[in-house]
């Protein structure tokens, strides 16, 4: 037994240790395990699929014009390169166009929206709502229930976010205007499908529509605008770009529709909260039945001294104003230099009165141009997005008709 206890150890027997082996082939299943796994995205993605058929350019504008009714909430920035002057009548709309607009929206349906213009100090939100509108002023401190605004009216916050941009800028268009596609792009988590329309009436500053949209749902995710010069050349950069920086396409928390007034804030109703609403109140002769060779569309009912002549994007706008707001118009824009011009009219004798002259002005931009018009003792102020030389001729048209 001695002899058995002190037998020094035998050596291991050569080779690998059997729990050495049985070990490495563990590590090599789950290897190869973890391998297998790692590969199936890989294998999934080679896949053969069938990819979603792109849409034309004409069939994403078939969707565009008809997103109205996509609810959704986000997120939007705007920017005017338009350089106005700023017209203290006219202030709200020279800032607008000519600045960034930073807009926070929430949408429904086209007769329930609330679009908040958002500043460093506070807000300004308009609600649009089927029993009329609301404005709620933060900094002012004042919600004011409006009744109604004309549909013909001056630029506000809420035109410009994509999708309300970009369907009322297509509908002014022509149908056999040129389609082109544009590269894709991704905004605001969309992979946005683009086409351009070039505008081929010759009456209208604008020269191209350029707009991205959701291909499934057409709701645009970005507009540009760009204009052209009196041969139809295309300005190299765009004029006026609208972009969501955030979108949620699904319907808005109901309770976002609901106007509130901060506490001690005032509260007020106004018939209309557009300038050439309250303006448009008067006699439907107060504008001409024709200018520039277009006659007028039937007037709206409540706004009938608002003129309207046309319904593409070379509409040429009519409103009357009262003599004393004219002539400080006309003051204001003699002193904006290289943004404003003269022109030249002439008008009845019978027209003109004690004054014995005709006077005309107007703000120059590369899109929109404005007019101020008096003669005698009556006054008028001419828009729309057309060259000078339209407006010239309906300047001239206006002050011819008066009488």
């Amino acid at each position: 037994m001695a002899a058995v206890l002190d037998r020094p150890p035998s050596a291991p027997p050569p080779g690998p240790s059997p729990i050495a082996a049985v070990r490495r082939r563990r590590w090599a299943v789950v290897a190869g395990v973890l391998a297998l796994v790692l590969a199936i995205p890989v294998v999934i993605a080679s896949w053969p699929v069938d990819p979603a058929p792109a849409l034309t350019p004409a069939q994403l504008r078939d969707r565009v014009t008809a997103s109205a009714d996509v609810p959704w909430s986000g997120y939007a920035e705007a920017s005017g390169g338009l350089n106005l002057p700023d017209v203290a009548q006219f202030s709200d709309v020279t800032t607008l166009l000519s600045g960034t607009s930073r807009l926070r929206v929430f949408y429904a349906a086209p007769d329930t929206s609330r679009v908040d213009q958002l500043y460093p100090t506070g807000e300004r939100s308009r609600y649009v709502l089927p029993t009329g509108q609301a404005v709620w002023d933060y900094g002012a401190q004042l919600l004011t229930y409006v009744r109604r605004d004309p549909t013909v009216r001056l630029p506000r916050p809420d035109d410009l976010p994509p999708p309300q941009l970009a369907r009322r800028l297509l509908s002014g268009t022509a149908p056999d205007d040129a389609l082109t596609p544009l590269p894709a792009r991704r905004l605001a988590g969309v992979d946005a499908a683009g086409f351009r329309v070039t505008v081929a009436d010759p009456r209208t500053s604008v020269g191209a529509l350029d707009v991205w949209a959701d291909p499934a749902s057409g709701l645009p995710v970005a507009v540009e605008v760009r204009t052209k010069d009196a041969a139809g050349r295309l300005a190299a950069g765009p004029v006026v770009v609208s972009t969501m920086l955030e979108l949620e396409q699904a319907g808005p928390d109901p309770s976002l529709f609901v106007p509130r007034a901060g506490p001690g804030a005032g509260v007020t109703r106004s018939p209309t909260s557009d300038l050439f609403g309250v303006l448009g109140r008067g006699s439907p002769s107060s504008v001409p039945d024709r200018i520039d060779g277009v006659g007028r569309e039937r007037p709206q009912r409540g706004f009938a001294a608002i003129g309207q002549y046309g319904t593409s994007l070379s509409q040429l706008v009519v409103v009357p104003l009262p003599p004393d707001l004219a002539t400080s118009l006309l003051a204001n824009i003699g002193r904006a230099g290289s943004a404003s011009r003269t022109i030249a009219v002439s008008a009845p004798s019978a027209a003109l009165g004690r004054a014995g002259s005709a006077q005309a002005g107007a703000l120059q931009s590369p899109l929109l141009q404005l007019a101020i018009v008096r003669v005698g003792g009556r006054a008028w102020a001419v828009g729309g997005l057309v060259p000078d030389a339209v407006l010239d001729r309906a300047v001239t048209d206006v002050a011819r008709s008066a009488r």
